[in-house]
């Protein structure tokens, strides 16, 4: 029985494994049909061709953009397809459209088949990004232009072609990607030109125009702060016929050497300068001669207002005594040396048209031994001190003429008071001068004074030395390029000899210097001199005349050549003299 009923269960046990796999199969099978229609069918259909051979969808490099936005009004449900479908439309009036009945078009599942028709339903107008034509835009022919389209890069993505371009007969029909040329309306959308830049450079109100340097062989000079020093060396030899420039000098070849500088200031307010010029000339050759000529001389001028200056001055010197001078000792083996120390000091205010000047002025002269032979004979007597003090008023006539009166008062004072011949020269000086001031820009400046100077003396037995005063300091420039210099000088001069009083000296110098190029100037210098002696002696008279050039190879050397004659005539026969020189030289500058 048993037997039986384990025999009679395995049948039915077979028979129930078949029907589960059938049934497996069957559900298997289903499953995969509507998997396949779900997925097959809507791409085929997107990769439909269309009966003008054009494609709805390009490859998936083509310019998805682009497609999108020139796809036309006819495929617009096309897209729906793919992806979740959109919402049915649902008028507002229920039956304004019939009843829509998909019944005959469902397909496996339940699904709706795409069969390429259009579906049911109103139109989508919205044209997506860009809405169709109007009719009348469409109606109205539009002037185009071809513009060649130029070769993607390398990876760039290929435009593809435009909906609706079916007309083109440019493209390629082998190359579906080639979109041709591109119609484009050169009103609306016209060809992009090169855009221009912002920030454009502009160019300057006012041109800088660089003008050459008025005065290329100009000495640049040595700068220190606000300080500008400009020296210069010269050195050269002199062929004259007269060495020291007595009544009976011999020639001789001279080796002269000169040492100037001048510092300036470049205030803005004050200022302040120094001058310094050495001259040593040596015996080469002939009568044998040594004579050092030192001078150093410093000023300032401090504007304190508007309208009130102080100026100062002070100065030495050192040179050897001149041997046709009335006061030189004759028949001495060498040549005095003379130191003079001078300084001054004035104060100027301007109230209106009116002016008023207060100078003092101080003076020191020291005398050197006398030699005859080995036999040295002091001058102390000689030496002395002179200060005084002028006052000075005047008036603006013009802003370029300023005539003015000067009154001056001082005293010479000799440190003997009693020389060696016995006399007391000590004595007041006074003076009266009347002159104008002249201040003309760069064209003339300066002033010009006459007046009468005397010199009176302690000692009754010696007469005053008086006499007319000239003075003057003025530069004139009569065109650019050409500078004079004009001076006048009347000094008083004492006597060593018993019972002289002494003599008034007046001195003229123009100077004339020419740029003729801007490497080449000329200069000419003209003296005149004159001597009036109180002790009968006549008048002695003196000339010279100079005339030189200088040519410069750059900024630093320049070559000299340079040729004078002087000459003295005097009642005295020591007092004559007669010297022509000729001078080469170069010069050095900084």
């Amino acid at each position: 029985m048993a037997n039986l009923l384990t025999h009679s269960s395995k049948p039915r046990a077979k028979a129930s494994y078949r029907f589960k796999a059938s049934s497996n199969l069957c559900v298997i099978a289903i499953l995969l049909g509507s998997t396949v229609s779900m997925v097959c069918g809507p791409a085929l259909a997107q990769q439909t061709v269309l009966p003008d051979n054009s494609q709805l969808r390009g490859s998936i490099q083509g310019n998805t953009l682009q497609t999108q936005t020139t796809r036309p009004a006819d495929s617009r449900a096309a897209t729906t397809d793919s992806g979740i479908p959109s919402r049915a439309y649902e008028p507002v009036s229920p039956g304004a459209l019939p009843a829509e009945d998909d019944s005959s078009n469902l397909g496996l599942l339940g699904v709706p088949q795409n069969d390429g028709s259009p579906p049911s339903g109103p139109a989508d107008d919205s044209g997506g990004l860009n809405p169709p034509p109007s009719p009348e835009d469409q109606m109205t022919p539009v002037p185009t232009a071809s513009v060649p389209i130029p070769e993607p890069r390398l990876g760039a993505p290929r435009p593809t072609a435009a909906a609706g371009d079916e007309n083109n007969t440019d493209r390629d029909p082998e190359n579906p990607y080639d979109t041709g040329a591109i119609e484009q309306s050169q009103e609306a959308n016209p060809a992009e030109n090169r855009a221009e830049k912002d920030n454009m450079p502009v160019s300057a109100i006012e041109r800088r125009i660089p003008r050459p340097d008025p005065e290329p062989f100009a000495p640049l000079g040595i700068r220190a702060g606000t300080v500008t020093l400009r020296p210069s060396l010269s050195q050269g030899l002199r062929a004259t016929t007269n060495a020291d420039n007595s009544s009976d000098g011999k020639s001789a070849i001279l080796s002269e050497t000169r040492l100037r500088a001048r510092a300036t200031t470049d205030w803005s307010r004050h200022s302040a300068w120094l001058d310094f010029d050495g001259t040593y000339d040596k015996t080469l050759s002939g009568e044998e001669y040594s004579a050092p000529n030192i001078g150093l001389r410093a000023g300032f001028q401090l504007d304190l207002g508007a309208r009130t200056t102080v100026k100062g001055e002070a100065g030495y010197r050192y040179r050897q005594e001149d041997p046709s001078a009335p006061t030189t000792l004759q028949g001495t083996s060498n040549r005095p040396g003379v130191q003079e120390l001078d300084g001054t000091l004035g104060l100027r205010h301007e109230f209106g048209k009116f002016f008023g000047d207060v100078k003092g002025k101080v003076n020191r002269t020291t005398y050197g031994n006398a030699e005859f032979g080995n036999i040295a004979v002091s001058q102390k007597d000689r030496d002395n001190t002179f200060a005084s003090i002028a006052l000075r008023g005047g008036f603006e006539m013009s802003p370029a003429i300023k005539p003015f009166v000067e009154v001056e008062f001082g005293k010479l004072i000799y440190d003997e008071k009693v020389d060696f011949s016995g006399y007391r020269r000590s004595g007041v000086r006074s003076g009266l001068r009347g002159g104008v001031e002249i201040d003309f820009g760069e064209k003339m400046s300066g002033e010009f004074a006459l007046g009468y100077l005397r010199q009176g003396i302690d000692d009754d037995r010696l007469q005053a030395v008086e006499g007319l005063s000239a003075d003057a300091a003025i530069k004139w420039s009569p065109q650019r390029g050409t500078d004079v210099d004009i001076g006048l000088l009347t000094r008083v001069e004492g006597a060593t000899a018993p019972g002289e009083s002494g003599s008034v000296y007046y001195e003229g110098t123009v100077g004339i210097k020419r740029q003729v190029r801007a490497n080449l100037d000329f200069n000419a210098k003209l003296i005149a001199s004159l001597r009036d002696n109180k002790d009968d002696t006549g008048l002695d008279k003196g000339f010279g005349a100079e005339i030189g050039a200088t040519y410069w190879f750059n900024r630093f050397v320049g070559l000299d050549v340079s040729a004078r004659h002087q000459l003295v005539r005097s009642d005295v026969e020591s007092r004559n003299t007669d010297e022509t020189s000729v001078y080469v030289g170069v010069t050095l500058q900084r």
